[in-house]
This record gives structure tokens, sequence and C-alpha cells, in this order.
């Protein structure tokens, strides 16, 4: 039986913000889809705390953790994209309504 020693602070933190980026990247993608709001407020706090533990890192533990560094920005890529669908179609929905309220103030429906 091979005995894994525990992981070091950095790597400790590395794991476990990580997961909790990851975890909070993906409740806000799927409350967007809900057509929710979120606060990404949190997230710049969590992928600093990850940065700076990984600069702080024995070099293999930094290799070690590469790909998961990897898969933490293509989910980052995927919340960018969600974001600016979002934002595109507020900005539709906003000239929507602006072109109605315009025609509502030029063409009334009521000429009495």
């Amino acid at each position: 039986m091979t005995h894994t020693p525990p992981p070091n602070g950095a790597e400790r933190i590395i794991r476990e913000e990580l997961e909790k980026t990851a975890s909070l990247i993906s409740g806000a993608r799927r409350l967007m889809a809900e057509g929710r709001s979120v606060d990404l407020s949190a997230l710049e706090d969590r992928v600093r705390t990850i940065t700076d533990a990984m600069q702080n890192a024995p070099a293999d533990v930094q290799t070690t953790y590469t790909d998961h560094l990897s898969a933490l920005l293509d989910i980052l890529d995927a919340l960018q994209g969600d974001l600016e669908s979002q934002h595109k179609a507020l900005e539709e929905g906003l000239k929507t309504i602006k072109t109605r309220e315009a025609h509502g103030a030029y063409n009334p429906k009521d000429k009495t």
C-alpha cells in the first residue's frame, strides 16, 4: 500500500481554492442560464489566492497543477462568453424598449 503524504500548505491552498473557484463559476453560470443576476466579486480574490499560492509553491507543486490551471482558464473563458451573451441580450432588450417608447411617443394609437 502506498502512502500519499499530506499536501504542503501551498498545495492545499491551491487545491482548495481551485475547487472553490470552479464551484463559484459553475454556480454563476447556472444562475445566469436561469436569467438571474450573479455577484462575481469573490472571484477576483479566489484567483488572486491561487496565483499567490502558485508563485510560493515549490516547482513540483506548480507542475502538478498546470493542467488544473488550464482547465480553470477554460471555464473562465466560458463564463466570459456567458457574460458577453447576457450583456448583448440586455442591450438588445433596451434597444427594443427604446424603439417602442419612441414609436409610442410619435405615433400615438388614440388620435382624438
